[in-house]
């Protein structure tokens, strides 16, 4: 059997398996439509529930991630008490970030490239020893996610562009504080998610936490209490 020996060989108007350079150009347009219509809507879906919540009596909370910064996310969420003990909430993060990507094919070598996408998060949580937005709770949440990598060298590398999919829930205990207006939102538990990569370029990440599966997650939370 002829077995490749050098990348030279492969046309320049091909990429990956054969593909011809405009079906790989389409595939790359079309994640990149994807990508604007899911964070024109997620924007305008935010809104909505922003607006909803400025005309409501209950209290509610502006809160951003801070523990999210870390890992090149950039988070806006909004907590809503819905009853005395019960309220529901609206994560949405950006991702923005340089990753390094690498291919199990020994005719793609790694590269770096900018991940861009988006994460939505919804939220129920009960709080068991008073009004929501304050003190002990345990919360519920979901979540979904898309994004898409920039390759450093797109027409060197794989299929198509590369794309991230994520979706799975977490449960969590925290405690929020209130500080005046200011609230402080710690919390810890677990998330079990599912993660893909549609590509011959996969994401290098640690090996712990596990991108797929049941792992720990927790973090820190800033808001700010609106309403009464």
């Amino acid at each position: 059997a002829c077995t490749p020996t050098a990348r030279s060989k492969r046309p320049s108007w091909v990429t990956g398996n054969n593909e011809p350079l405009s079906r790989h150009v389409l595939k790359g347009a079309c994640g990149n439509i994807l990508y604007s219509i899911m964070t024109k809507y997620i924007l305008l879906l935010g809104l909505g529930i922003l607006s909803f919540c400025a005309g409501a009596q209950e209290r509610w909370a502006i809160k951003g991630n801070l523990t999210d910064l870390a890992v090149g996310r950039y988070s806006l969420g909004i907590e809503k008490e819905i009853q005395e003990n019960w309220s529901v909430a609206l994560d949405e993060d950006a991702i923005s970030k340089d990753v390094f990507m690498e291919s199990y094919h020994p005719w793609y070598p790694p590269q770096n490239a900018r991940k861009k996408g988006v994460i939505v998060q919804p939220q129920v949580r009960w709080y068991p020893g008073g009004r929501g937005l304050k003190g002990s709770y345990v919360s519920l949440d979901g979540f979904a996610g898309y994004a898409s990598y920039a390759m450093e060298d797109p027409l060197n590398g794989s299929i198509h562009i590369p794309e991230w999919t994520a979706m799975g829930a977490s449960l969590h205990w925290g405690h929020q504080v209130s500080l005046g207006r200011f609230l402080l939102d710690g919390f810890a538990g677990c998330t079990w998610a599912n993660e893909d990569q549609n590509s011959l370029y996969q994401e290098s990440t640690a090996l712990f936490p596990p991108p797929s599966g049941l792992r720990a997650s927790g973090g820190l939370r800033l808001g700010l209490r609106m309403g009464n």
